[in-house]
């Protein structure tokens, strides 16, 4: 009895000094010290006893989490994500947790997600991929509509909606979307809000609205910035760039490009850092500065093949097939 006793001080001790770290371990993350982020959690597993499994769940999630968000931009590390993700599923569901199961469900599905996305040569589906991501997402949202985890279904309904926008059901995403913005607005959480806006921008864009798009794109990047969420703060940029882009507006254009690459150097995300060189080259292509806009699609192109992603291959070899052909600058 004594004994019992003692481990649960300890473990209570233990959960003290859990919960700062984990908030240290998110800012370091948040900022681009993801390495500094994954040690620190590593670290703190090991310290907390295998028997403290409400912990050890607390800990794994947060780092699933990191490589999940990640992925998308890294392309490493997949076996180690879903292994963790699962690691956390199968504590959630001896623990009886459901809040945490759906934590977990909901990372898994963003997991097959860009595991999928990134395997793509294109962002439009018409393989049948994302149904896992769909069917976790969905699992997720259930329980978290069951207990009442407002932040949670928001993030649901979010990724939800980025399904059907692959499957090109654009209705649908934006009404998951709407949903998911619309929720997070009345309850107050603001990182919730980001993505779906960014989302509404594209759209906009897509529909060739693009004093709207430009609304919505400025709007998810200040939001982004009051989050201080760092690792996609370029693609907020490039999204900006893109729209200026199209308005024919090259100095603006030119300005988010090079502020998404600066960010991405910093980062040290090789995928945003091609992204942007691919942006900077489109500028000089239009501006017929085409063995400059050449030398930025080769050097996309090797970042590229080094992270294996066919979707960003595609577009480097799409754009310097352009610019062979008669100088031509990229459709944008």
């Amino acid at each position: 009895m004594e004994f019992k006793k003692r481990n649960e001080e300890i473990n209570e001790q233990y959960a003290a000094a859990i919960e700062p770290m984990c908030r240290i371990a998110w800012s370091y993350f948040k900022t681009g010290r993801s390495t500094d982020a994954r040690r620190l959690l590593r670290n703190a597993l090991e310290l907390v006893a295998s028997d403290a499994q409400q912990l050890r769940l607390k800990l794994l999630l947060l780092e699933g989490k990191i490589l999940a968000l990640e992925y998308v931009i890294t392309n490493e590390d997949a076996d180690h994500m879903f292994a963790i993700l699962q690691e956390a599923t199968r504590l959630a569901h001896e623990a009886s947790d459901r809040e945490q199961m759906a934590n977990a469900l909901s990372l898994l599905g963003t997991a097959h997600y860009f595991a999928d996305l990134n395997t793509s040569v294109s962002v439009v589906d018409t393989g049948g991929k994302y149904r896992e991501a769909l069917d976790y997402q969905q699992q997720a949202l259930q329980l978290r509509n069951a207990v009442g985890d407002t932040r949670g279904i928001c993030e649901s309904l979010f990724h939800i909606g980025t399904v059907y926008e692959r499957w090109q059901q654009h209705e649908k995403a934006i009404e998951h979307y709407t949903e998911s913005f619309e929720l997070a607005d009345r309850t107050g959480c603001l990182y919730e809000k980001t993505e779906p806006t960014r989302h509404f921008a594209y759209h906009a864009m897509m529909k060739g609205d693009l004093d709207q798009a430009l609304h919505y794109a400025h709007r998810a990047l200040a939001l982004r910035q009051q989050t201080g969420f760092m690792p996609y703060e370029p693609l907020d940029h490039l999204l900006l760039c893109d729209i200026y882009l199209k308005l024919g507006k090259f100095e603006q254009a030119q300005s988010h490009a090079q502020k998404a690459y600066e960010i991405a150097e910093q980062l040290g995300y090789k995928r945003t850092i091609a992204s942007a060189l691919l942006s900077l080259g489109d500028i000089l292509a239009a501006r017929q500065q085409t063995s400059h806009a050449k030398a930025h699609f080769e050097k996309a192109l090797r970042l590229a093949q080094e992270l294996q992603l066919p979707m960003l291959m595609a577009r480097s070899y799409e754009r310097l097939e352009r610019v062979k052909e008669n100088g031509a600058a990229p459709n944008v």
